[in-house]
């Protein structure tokens, strides 16, 4: 591994640039690596074979290693040597990753698999988005009573907690967070699950925040995981390092998570692919973390089509052949369809893709407790599939939402509005009738129920 200190004098020595240089050449030396490999985007092949896995792994050591990472703060770039990334990729070979979260009964394990594994992806899986101060409790609880969600992998975070409003770097983002804390907490106790792990922390994301919540009885290194993420495309700042020290030294495994976007610096699903591959490395360089997760968008914020089902899908085939390390994603359809069935059709394609691929755990797993149960569900049933079936199934059902998309036109309100009561915090007949019924139709095209 490469020391974290070494990144003080690459940070401070390594050459100016101004961002939009080096956004230009990161964009230029993509393309023509993309080039090189031959690496090309086919919608008919979600699952990628070894040769294109291989491709895009080669091409990220490339980008990585000619590139580097752009420090925002000093303006100038963090360089590597190609064989130092190649020593870290091996390392973390030599020894598949694998990491232990929670306590008691709700210990959890993430663990390195291959798409051939028949041992399923783990669902560890929260509340995500913006959640409003009445309906923060409830909708946690969807999530933390269902005994299939082994972990919470991600938090809602607070708009306003009275007339607060929480600012990054002030005491009403402390504030907020804490509150946000004392509320998880006593979920978890309310469902009999206090030693579960709460996943990513929400709201306090500066380092002020982040110590207020790092402690004895409220956040410890069993139950939370701290951001350190590499900003697409390949920037970051001193804060994603201190993080990531702070991270070493309290015996927390970091949150590193690989983002690219499609159609920006990056032109297409094969761009990006790479991208996230040369993201991947340097946040492994420098975090050390046992786990990261991939997430490509497009520039409009949206998901869960075609192009975004194979670039994932490829860069999580290129770390489970050359890496190793235990990867994860959010399985859900974009925001536009929450708690829509067809956001439930569009989570099992990419739970069918991402299992096949060898991901190991679902960060986000749809937008309920009962989506996340279901999704839960495809994971069991499709792990150690074969990649072809695999590979047919996700096309047909992501036929599907392309045909249902079109006739959404407003978002669903939010929960307890549509989906859930909030006294019980149990499914409304209808929205669970409704998930059931999308149920059936996966089974009708072929999911191994």
């Amino acid at each position: 591994m490469i020391p974290l200190i070494d990144f003080q004098d690459r940070v401070l020595n390594g050459p100016v640039k101004k961002s939009d240089e080096f956004d230009l050449e990161f964009s230029m030396k993509l393309r023509e690596l993309v080039e090189k490999y031959d690496i090309k985007y086919n919608p008919e092949e979600l699952i990628v074979d070894d040769e294109t896995a291989d491709a895009v792994f080669d091409a990220g050591v490339d980008l990585l290693a000619e590139i580097g990472i752009y420090h925002m703060d000093t303006q100038r770039v963090i360089m590597f040597n190609k064989q130092e990334i190649l020593d870290v990729a091996d390392e973390y070979k030599e020894t598949p990753s694998k990491v232990v979260f929670g306590q008691g009964d709700d210990e959890m394990t993430i663990a390195y698999r291959t798409g051939e594994d028949k041992t399923p992806p783990v669902l560890y899986s929260g509340a995500p988005a913006v959640a409003t101060e009445e309906d923060f409790m409830p909708y946690v609880q969807s999530f933390a009573q269902e005994e299939t969600v082994a972990g919470m992998g991600i938090m809602p975070g607070l708009a306003k907690l009275g007339d607060i409003e929480p600012k990054a770097g002030t005491l009403s983002e402390i504030h907020v967070a804490l509150w946000e804390q004392e509320q998880l907490q006593e979920v978890l106790r309310r469902v009999g699950r206090p030693g579960m792990n709460m996943g990513l922390l929400a709201t306090a994301s500066e380092l002020g925040a982040i110590y207020e919540c790092i402690k004895p009885g409220r956040r410890e290194t069993w139950n939370t995981q701290i951001g350190i993420h590499i900003i697409p495309e390949m920037k970051l700042d001193w804060a994603a390092l201190l993080k990531a020290h702070f991270c070493q030294d309290r015996g927390i495994a970091p949150w590193q998570s690989a983002m690219s976007m499609i159609g920006g610096l990056c032109r297409d699903a094969a761009d990006a692919a790479v991208g996230m591959i040369a993201n991947m490395l340097g946040q492994i360089c420098y975090g050390h973390g046992p786990t990261c997760s991939v997430f490509p968008n497009h520039m409009d914020g949206s998901w869960g089509t075609l192009a975004t089902h194979w670039c994932a899908g490829a860069a999580l085939r290129a770390s489970e052949r050359n890496i190793k390390v235990a990867t994860g994603s959010s399985v859900s359809g974009p925001y536009q369809t929450w708690r829509h069935p067809v956001s439930l059709l569009n989570s099992a394609a990419i739970a069918t893709i991402y299992t096949a691929c060898g991901f190991s755990y679902s960060w986000i797993a749809g937008h309920t407790g009962l989506e996340a149960r279901l999704i839960g569900e495809v994971m069991k049933v499709t792990a150690g599939m074969d990649k072809a079936k695999a590979n047919e199934l996700a096309l047909k059902i992501q036929a599907k939402v392309d045909e249902q998309l079109p006739g959404i036109t407003e978002q669903i309100p939010f929960l307890g509005a549509y989906d859930y009561d909030g006294k019980e915090t149990k499914p409304k007949p209808e929205y669970e009738a409704g998930m059931m019924k999308v149920k059936e139709e996966l089974a009708a095209l072929g999911m191994p129920y």
